[in-house]
């Protein structure tokens, strides 16, 4: 039985301690106008300029409250020209004496990254095409200027509240973000969930006994569940949670939350709503304070080695350097497993300029290994296991089928990633060279263990 009386107080709790301050409202309010005047005075007039994102929806969470302004251009430009005239335009708004400074990003389109320290504001200023509806739309990002019209039209401020509380309840069990590397729960999807549950309470309700795939159509008002939902649709958008974008029938908004985001949603969600108390809430709590010998103490709780590839990596947003990471965490699994090398758990992590692969593996060393070759009746393939396995005392035959002993490529799993760093024939990827890495496999460097801490503490504790 659900105690909803201690949930709501709960989640009052809560929004007291996330819900911005008038005064953090006043300064993003004064500054984005200021902004927004300043880039209104350097475009063209036919370039319309607004407020987008969880600030204009009203939806932020304290101190994390980051400004998007939308350079809308006309659709008749060509798509490049409307980019560099967009970043050409918007560097000149950037005012070193207002203590401002700026890098250029690059997702879909470049946009620019705007910094004020002085304030300590970021704002994105992300060149965009103007336009009524989704069929008219040229990139990605055209259609936030619609996301903002749907949800300032479908949620009022109690919802708009409760959407801050899930925000802040995904970010705590680390299944936030739109980052292409956590493939967890977006803003705007916890807002069209919002919009399709009406309230937070039905939300963790639903979410915690529906099966999977589980198809939501805000806009038609449907939910469908398990084998309910039509064929064709878990077809055509192939993922265990499909959430129909209400300004585009054709996307699916949670098309990047992985499977494992949406079990570790399941299972906080039947938490609370069985136990509705601050613990259930914020779940396991970790120290960064001592993270090297809180990442010493996890990995000989477990009896496991780590060996942890670790980067620093280029200025380059996070979405283009994330899948190159994971390729290269997938090739090294590939070699480990190819050469009887058995990993217990691996992961690639991202965070403020750092990347790293940790790998957790049983200490084991290699010796002499039997390989299996083809049946001596057929020759092509026989004659050629033993010229490329054979040699004095290395081949011999079980009943009709070669073998050969032969010594291992590795020692152990130090000895495959200290070798892997020196191949050249082992490639690294477009933006992450072997230059930029170091391996560690004890005394990691405080900067590298926070990342590798993280990784770890968020796959072993539910």
């Amino acid at each position: 039985m659900v105690n909803k009386a201690s949930l709501e107080r709960l989640f009052g709790r809560i929004l007291k301690e996330i819900v911005p301050t008038k005064r953090e409202i006043d300064d993003l309010t004064e500054y984005s106008n200021e902004l927004m005047g300043r880039l209104k005075d350097v475009m063209p007039k036919d370039v319309e300029i607004i407020l987008a994102g969880s600030v204009a929806r009203g939806t932020q969470i304290r101190g994390k409250s980051d400004i998007d302004i939308f350079l809308l251009f006309p659709k008749y430009l060509e798509e490049r020209k409307m980019e560099n005239d967009a970043i050409r335009l918007a560097k000149k708004v950037v005012s070193k004496s207002r203590g401002e400074s700026y890098e250029i990003n690059y997702a879909e389109h470049p946009y620019l990254k705007l910094r004020n320290e002085r304030r300590g504001i970021y704002a994105d200023i992300v060149p965009a095409f103007k336009i009524r509806d989704s069929s008219e739309r040229g990139s990605s990002v055209d259609r936030t200027q619609l996301h903002n019209i749907f949800v300032l039209e479908n949620l009022d401020d109690r919802q708009k509240n409760e959407v801050r509380v899930l925000k802040y309840l995904l970010q705590r069990h680390n299944i936030y973000g739109a980052e292409s590397s956590r493939h967890a729960f977006s803003g705007y999807l916890c807002e069209l969930l919002m919009a399709h549950y009406k309230s937070l309470l039905a939300l963790l309700e639903g979410i915690s006994s529906s099966k999977l795939p589980l198809f939501i159509d805000v806009k038609e008002n449907t939910e469908l569940s398990g084998p309910s939902v039509p064929k064709e649709e878990e077809k055509r958008f192939n993922s265990p949670l499909i959430v129909i974008d209400p300004t585009d029938k054709n996307r699916n908004v949670a098309a990047s939350v992985s499977q494992e985001s949406i079990s570790r949603l399941v299972l906080v969600a039947r938490e609370l709503l069985s136990n509705p108390s601050e613990s259930a809430f914020y779940g396991f709590k970790y120290s960064d304070d001592k993270k090297v010998s809180q990442l010493s103490k996890l990995i000989k709780a477990n009896g496991i080695q780590l060996n942890a590839l670790c980067f620093k990596l280029s200025s380059i947003s996070e979405d283009t350097l994330w899948p190159q990471l994971e390729k290269l965490k997938n090739r090294i699994e590939h070699e480990a497993d190819t050469n009887g090398l058995n990993i217990v758990l691996s992961f690639s992590r991202i965070e403020s300029g750092t990347g790293a692969i940790a790998v957790l593996y049983n200490p084991q060393r290699l010796g002499i290994r039997k390989v299996m070759g083809p049946d001596v009746t057929i020759r092509v393939a026989a004659d050629e296991f033993i010229r490329k396995h054979g040699g004095p005392m290395k081949i011999g035959v079980e009943g009709t089928k070669l073998f050969a002993l032969e010594k291992p490529k590795y020692a152990d799993m130090n000895d495959m990633l200290s070798k892997i760093l020196s191949d050249k024939r082992f490639l690294f990827t477009k933006d992450i060279k072997k230059s930029q890495c170091k391996l560690y496999s004890k005394d990691i460097p405080v900067q590298y263990a926070l990342v590798v801490y993280h990784g770890l503490a968020e796959r072993l504790n539910i």
